[in-house]
């Protein structure tokens, strides 16, 4: 059953055979806002199953930013007179430190809602969403990361279309069709390729700087989820090149919080990554400029 609060979506997915049977009130771990979750028949409620109004945090109650756990799971609810502490479903399961990531559970959030909640969880609060990331599989962050790349190409063929890129609209119709017909059968695959290689040389950069704990899965999915910033790319001009700088910073994040790597760690990781795709890119700018020169 996924249990996700109303005040801060954080959502976790809870067995039901762990959700006491008679429960309807939750605490939310994060926020400590306190909701209903389901409803019960008046016969199966637990008594005083009330919802107080959550009390403003004072500031001596604000919790250290060291463990992740300590912001996001341990806390059971206020234990008040006839309700017992294992009433909260959240409390049932204190060993899984982690959030799920609604894109990867689009069962239970629908496709839209879960797009949109992964995006605004990535964008806007990125330290938690990667540290609190479970690592299952890599398919969902592919298909994810996929979609925003797409996404980009599509609304990049379209400002060229209309000029908005300084080319001329004549031209630029002339090979719209062809183009957007490669970036739907093509694009995938390149993306796809692209983002497997990406990921092999910034994780052996991390495994450099010995800040890979968490292996190839992790170094994947932050980098897949770090495209997250090209939804951008439907603000001509400037919408792309914000993503892009935005999607770096989102992947020294993800990969110091991820892997639980220091700040220079995960930033001289990152510098020799973006150094060894630089000395790429240049190598095959110089052989595409001198063979044909070279065949004369």
């Amino acid at each position: 059953m996924l249990v996700t609060c109303p005040q801060c979506q954080f959502a976790r997915e809870l067995p039901e055979d762990k959700i006491p049977a008679r429960a309807q009130v939750a605490t939310c771990p994060k926020c400590k806002h306190k909701f209903r979750f389901r409803e019960l028949p008046p016969e199966e409620a637990a008594p005083d199953q009330e919802i107080p109004a959550p009390p403003p945090p004072a500031p001596d109650q604000l919790l250290p930013e060291g463990d992740i756990w300590d912001r996001l799971g341990a806390a059971a609810p206020e234990e008040r007179p006839g309700q017992a502490p294992a009433d909260n479903p959240f409390a049932a399961d204190p060993d899984q430190p982690q959030v799920d990531v609604p894109f990867e559970r689009l069962d239970q959030f629908g496709f839209f809602p879960g797009l949109y909640q992964t995006l605004r969880r990535i964008l806007f609060n990125p330290q938690l969403f990667f540290e609190a990331m479970p690592l299952r599989g890599l398919g969902r962050p592919l298909a994810f990361a996929v979609l925003l790349g797409e996404f980009q190409i599509v609304f990049q063929l379209l400002w060229s279309m209309t000029g908005a890129l300084g080319e001329s609209p004549e031209t630029a119709q002339y090979g719209l069709g062809l183009a957007l017909a490669a970036a739907v059968v093509l694009g995938p695959l390149f993306l796809s390729v692209f983002l497997f290689l990406e990921t092999a040389i910034f994780h052996f950069c991390l495994i450099l700087f010995r800040s890979g704990s968490k292996g190839f899965e992790g170094t994947f999915r932050v980098l897949a989820y770090s495209n997250a910033p090209l939804i951008l790319s439907c603000i001509p001009v400037v919408g792309p090149l914000l993503g892009y700088f935005w999607s770096l910073s989102l992947t020294v994040i993800g990969a110091r919080r991820l892997h639980g790597a220091s700040l220079w760690a995960t930033l001289g990781a990152f510098a020799l990554f973006i150094g060894i795709v630089l000395a790429v890119m240049g190598f095959m700018y110089y052989v595409a400029a001198t063979v044909p020169t070279a065949g004369k």
